[in-house]
């Protein structure tokens, strides 16, 4: 009789230990694939480690003759890869604006400004990027941009005017 108890307590150890196992396998793969707000989605960085070639950033003459200087701010990610992630998971009272700013929040932008002539050179690498830019004309008129980009050899040049400009404002 004493043996029998003796099994039987090892057996419901046992037990025990291996459904409280399997609750925190099944709990620890729930919380990761929980979405999270704070993270920033992996593939949607740009991280090719190509060699880096010169990116030229240009204004029309017409703007760079009006404008005083327009700054940039390239950030190394993939934008539609973040709009997708954006719609998988629906967000109620949350803009795509707000969840990009939220994920730029831990992504270092190469930051320059045009010259005189309204030019801007980047050194970056191959991949997908974001160009956020803005410029102040001397007429009180405002161009922003914000533009993906794919970089590449055959893609060396970007052109910022009035066509493909995100946000045009005037003040009076």
């Amino acid at each position: 009789m004493r043996q029998e108890s003796s099994t039987l307590l090892v057996l419901r150890i046992i037990l025990a230990l291996a459904l409280l196992g399997a609750l925190f396998f099944a709990g620890w793969r729930i919380y990761h694939r929980l979405p999270s707000d704070q993270r920033l989605d992996p593939s949607a960085v740009t991280d090719t480690p190509g060699p880096a070639m010169d990116l030229t950033i240009m204004l029309p003459s017409d703007l760079a003759a009006a404008s005083y200087s327009a700054s940039i701010e390239l950030y190394p990610l993939d934008l539609q890869a973040l709009q997708k992630q954006y719609e998988a998971v629906p967000r109620p009272n949350k803009q795509f604006d707000e969840f990009l700013a939220n994920r730029l929040k831990d992504v270092t932008p190469i930051r320059m400004s045009t010259d005189g002539a309204g030019r801007a050179i980047a050194n970056v690498s191959e991949g997908h990027w974001w160009l956020h830019a803005r410029t102040s004309l001397a007429s009180g008129e405002t161009l922003e941009w914000r533009l993906p980009l794919n970089v590449s050899p055959a893609q060396k040049t970007v052109e910022l005017n009035r066509e493909n400009a995100y946000e045009r404002t005037k003040k009076f």
